[in-house]
């Protein structure tokens, strides 16, 4: 018979992608899957014709007044309600959270009906979310070593797994072309909804350097209000460029570029770790938990970025940085050859491993 798996996962990129990459890879290996989740990450899940989804409406009561907090607890006793009717219809084998409050409803209600189920954190910290359901959960999956706020009455539970990468990502090359004196490519990824801060402060940052004398070229992805700027900025400095807001072809910018600067959600951080491109981090300051500087700073200690914060964050900052990596490139072949020490290759067997046990028990 068929095993079937609901993941359950935030509308977010950091949130999404994990999953879609966890359904794309049990779905061919022959499991019935279906995605909870809201509705940014159900216009993800657009693009992919062959994966079920369902809607739920839930919300955080985490920062807001009382009369939000008791129209927030009616959305969650709500959700809950759909969740079962939807569990008892579906019958899962095992129910996977991904962290992002939504998750919440339908992991909760797993243990109404006795179904296993695995939370997944890929940040340095325990999400909200993930830390009201570790009481309920059987297996707590990470992507890096450890959590700065993790019950250790809750330690049995913990398996180390790795991040959850695309498999084209894992599977690429890692081989980076050869950093040399001619064009210098830089990838700026601002996160799933780009970062307008970041069109604003990087431009004159390129600009200073290629009055230096640099040749760069700059791959920026920014929120869509600034595509047409940002092309006439970079056109009229003589800086070949190509401006984005969102694209299905990461891995060939990635691959393609000699450095990146980046938000730092566990996902971005893990690819350009992956793919052995070095990069700045520019941690969103207002992330829940200040996961996101968390997580610049796991990888800055492993000497795998730099890291600015975004207070810090300005343009001759940013240039006064890059020049001096360029003038000591070796830096960045330090970097990569650290990078080459975080390995993800097997996340999806140790996954795979961990869900047999649970569902053939």
């Amino acid at each position: 018979m068929t095993k079937k798996i609901i993941f359950s996962s935030g509308g977010t990129g950091g949130h999404i992608f994990p999953a879609i990459n966890l359904m794309k890879y049990f779905s061919d290996k022959g499991y019935e899957v279906l995605l909870v989740t809201d509705h940014r990450g159900g216009n993800f899940l657009k693009k992919y014709d062959r994966f079920n989804y369902c809607i739920i409406d839930a919300d955080t009561p985490t920062g807001k007044n009382f009369f939000k907090k008791i129209f927030s607890f009616k959305v969650i006793i709500f959700s809950i309600i759909k969740s079962i009717f939807l569990l008892k219809s579906k019958k899962p084998n095992l129910i996977f959270g991904l962290g992002g409050y939504v998750s919440f409803p339908i992991c909760f209600s797993s243990k109404l009906f006795n179904i296993p189920l695995i939370i997944y954190e890929n940040n340095l910290v325990l999400g909200r979310a993930n830390k009201k359901l570790l009481p309920f959960s059987s297996k707590l999956l990470l992507g890096p070593e450890t959590l700065s706020n993790f019950p250790e009455k809750y330690r049995k539970k913990v398996y180390q797994v790795g991040n959850i990468l695309s498999e084209e990502i894992l599977n690429s090359p890692s081989i980076k072309k050869k950093i040399d004196d001619k064009t210098f490519s830089i990838l700026v990824l601002g996160g799933s909804q780009g970062a307008e801060v970041f069109g604003k402060i990087i431009p004159p940052a390129i600009k200073m350097l290629k009055e230096e004398g640099y040749k760069i070229e700059i791959i920026q992805q920014c929120v869509q209000e600034q595509v047409h700027a940002l092309q006439k900025f970079y056109k009229e400095n003589n800086i070949k460029n190509n401006i984005f807001n969102f694209t299905d072809n990461i891995l060939d910018l990635i691959t393609s570029s000699d450095f990146a600067i980046s938000r730092s959600g566990a996902s971005a951080s893990a690819e350009l770790v992956q793919t052995l491109t070095p990069f700045i981090a520019v941690p969103y300051p207002h992330s829940v938990d200040n996961h996101q500087y968390l997580n610049a700073k796991y990888y800055k200690e492993k000497g795998c970025c730099w890291l600015i914060e975004e207070n810090n964050f300005s343009s001759v900052k940013l240039f006064n940085l890059i020049s001096e990596i360029l003038k000591n490139k070796k830096q960045l072949e330090r970097v990569r050859e650290n990078m080459k020490k975080n390995d993800n290759k097997n996340v999806y067997s140790k996954v795979e491993k961990i869900i047999k046990e649970l569902i053939l028990q």
